[in-house]
């Protein structure tokens, strides 16, 4: 079971359950000492339901640094959100960066409103999807990427040359930016699915993992939590090890996130 796990998210998303306090309380009886909630951003125009209302925000907030304070003695608890690079969008970004303890970027659409990155089956796109990640990365507004490799939920052909390449790219975003890269457990909730090059996880994915393996990228491993029971289970963990046996990955297991958040929030701010 893993001590820390900074990728939780919350019912106001609309695709989770439990109260705030379960999830605490799961995860302390499931052995975290630290847990850090990120749920899904919000923006003043709702453009999916896969997230909280602009109007949940203040509640999100209060909720989560109200239990850090009750809790403080069992576990630590962080208060981060899980955003996009939207420069459309930088107030708020701003805005949520300077309040939180920390964020992570996982880059559901490659533009507000624009594609969707579970549906992109072209190279083109892919290679979209990465310039996107580098301008996230250096613009210091998260601090580690979250599963990387959603990009191939629908990708037919996993065996595509192109795919190597991507890969390379995005570890040598995680290498020049010092950024960490996710293993997410989220992807193997949904259990193999059938592709034209055979059955897979969505993610995570081998190809993208073996070129992380290569250049010793740093991987934090994400539970991408839903379901505050799932704390109680390394059901999914072992899953998704699994996807990626035998790859010699640099994984930080005491990694202290928000201390570097704290570093590079500053780098933010200046920028």
């Amino acid at each position: 079971m893993l001590k820390t796990n900074y990728h939780t998210h919350t019912f106001r998303c609309g695709h989770a359950i439990g109260t705030d306090e379960e999830y605490v309380q799961k995860a302390i009886k499931g052995g975290l000492k630290t847990l850090g909630f990120s749920d899904h951003t919000p923006y003043k125009i709702p453009y999916d339901r896969e997230r909280m209302r602009y109007e949940q925000y203040d509640d999100y907030k209060n909720s989560i640094l109200y239990l850090k304070q009750k809790y403080a003695d069992q576990i630590k608890i962080y208060l981060g959100l899980e955003v996009e690079y939207y420069p459309s969008e930088w107030e708020d970004l701003s805005r949520y960066r300077k309040e939180l303890d920390y964020c992570i970027m996982g880059q559901h659409y490659l533009s507000f409103q624009g594609n969707n990155s579970y549906q992109v089956s072209d190279s083109d796109t892919l290679f979209k999807y990465v310039e996107v990640l580098e301008k996230g990365a250096a613009s210091n507004l998260a601090d580690y990427i979250a599963h990387p490799d959603v990009i191939l939920y629908g990708w037919q052909n996993i065996n595509d040359s192109s795919l190597p390449l991507a890969a390379e790219k995005i570890a040598d975003i995680s290498l020049k930016y010092d950024l960490p890269l996710e293993l997410n457990c989220g992807g193997v909730k949904r259990g193999m699915k059938d592709y034209a090059s055979g059955q897979r996880y969505p993610y995570p994915t081998r190809v993208f993992f073996e070129q992380f393996a290569k250049k010793h990228c740093p991987i934090i491993i994400g539970l991408d939590v839903h379901d505050p029971d799932l704390f109680l289970t390394d059901r999914d963990l072992n899953n998704a090890m699994k996807a990626v046996e035998g790859l010699d990955l640099n994984i930080l297991y005491d990694y202290d996130l928000a201390a570097q958040a704290t570093k590079r929030k500053k780098l933010f701010l200046q920028g």
